[in-house]
């Protein structure tokens, strides 16, 4: 009997990208397609105060590029997503910092510009696709409706000829069948394609995939990462991947920005940040992933402690409290972004000393410090 593949084993990467994609998936810091500079996020809370979520953002997108913001659940990842189009509250959501997206400033748009925007020019991919779908109407009539909405002078073979053209793209097998189809006659796979094909039907400059393959089988989900790498490689589309898997970041992206507690903590080439992780998150995150090949750990490093709550976000570092390289140092003052490579940067006060340190021996050394330290403290109580 064969084996399930992983979703690592599944999707595997070009050795080189194809001639007349390549220079489109490079990252071109001259001119990127989507800026987002120093954005914060706050809230309307219920006693009518402002509540940040994410603070001190700062990434870019290039033409043809995939870039992957990962980290864990309840880190900002969504939150920073549906704030490049602006899909929040307006009346409960404060923006400050920058979003350029084709040259366009995006905090200044009005609603009328930034419908015109979302579907033509950016597509969003939700987690849930159900969410996204009218259960009572059936497949076809939502995606002609989707073209129609920016193309009000289509003939109407011409949008139907679009819907079954972004349907294939998507990987739909008989999409001309999915047309006539209700969402709840569909598997969750299928469903997700529609959402895809949903996503690109007017061809938009820059997809945002938020958890795009969450809750589906590996095998689907090898599939849907396989279409989504193929728009890009084919169409020349950025593309946004949101996730919390670093075994996708790996087999998808070009770069990568990490995220923890409403910051990003690291942004490299994707290579160079599973070759050369400096952050201690990053670090924690890579030494808890299992390896493909060689012998297997008997224990996977763990990262010790919970999130705090955004409502008790330290001073200094975030990621102090659980990180086993922090000093005093840490916890006093803003960490700024720092660049340790090219193309290469990090949150991190002591980014020199921990730079090549590995996360498990750190974490072996504050433990024994800390075993230590208690049994002084016994010695003393006796």
């Amino acid at each position: 009997m064969t084996a399930t593949p992983t979703i690592i084993e599944s999707v595997k990467p070009p050795t080189e990208a194809p001639a007349d994609t390549a220079n489109a998936a490079a990252h071109n810091a001259d001119s990127p397609l989507l800026e987002v500079e120093d954005l914060a996020v706050s809230f309307a809370t219920v006693d009518k105060k402002w509540k940040t979520t994410v603070e001190g953002v700062s990434f870019s997108v290039g033409q043809g590029e995939i870039l992957g913001i990962v980290g864990e659940s309840g880190c900002g990842k969504s939150v920073t997503s549906f704030s490049i189009p602006r899909l929040h509250d307006e009346r409960t959501t404060r923006y400050e910092g920058r979003i350029t997206f084709d040259g366009r400033d995006m905090l200044s748009l009005d609603q009328a510009s930034l419908r015109a925007l979302r579907g033509e020019d950016i597509g969003f991919i939700f987690q849930n696709p159900m969410s996204s779908l009218d259960p009572l109407m059936r497949i076809g009539r939502q995606l002609e409706e989707t073209v129609r909405v920016h193309h009000k002078n289509l003939a109407k073979g011409e949008v139907r000829s679009r819907c079954i053209d972004a349907l294939k793209e998507a990987g739909a097998d008989k999409p001309e069948l999915w047309m006539g189809k209700y969402p709840y006659q569909m598997s969750g796979g299928q469903l997700q394609r529609v959402v895809i094909a949903m996503a690109l039907v007017n061809k938009p400059k820059l997809l945002i995939a938020d958890e795009p393959t969450t809750a589906l089988d590996v095998t689907i989900q090898a599939q849907l990462l396989r279409v989504l790498r193929s728009l890009r490689d084919r169409l020349g589309m950025s593309i946004i991947l949101i996730t919390h898997d670093m075994g996708v970041v790996a087999q998808m992206c070009d770069r990568v920005a990490v995220m923890y507690l409403g910051q990003v903590v690291e942004t490299a080439p994707v290579r160079e940040l599973f070759a050369h992780p400096s952050h201690p998150y990053t670090k924690g995150l890579l030494s808890a992933t299992p390896p493909l090949s060689g012998p297997r750990p008997e224990r996977l490093a763990t990262i010790e402690g919970s999130v705090p709550q955004l409502s008790e976000v330290p001073d200094g570092c975030r990621f102090a409290s659980r990180c086993p390289f922090a000093t005093g140092e840490c916890r006093t003052g803003k960490v700024a972004m720092r660049q340790v490579g090219q193309a290469h940067s990090i949150r991190c006060a002591r980014f020199r000393e921990v730079h090549d340190l590995p996360f498990q021996a750190a974490q072996k050394k504050h433990d024994a410090a800390a075993a230590a330290g208690a049994d002084d403290s016994t010695g003393k109580e006796a």
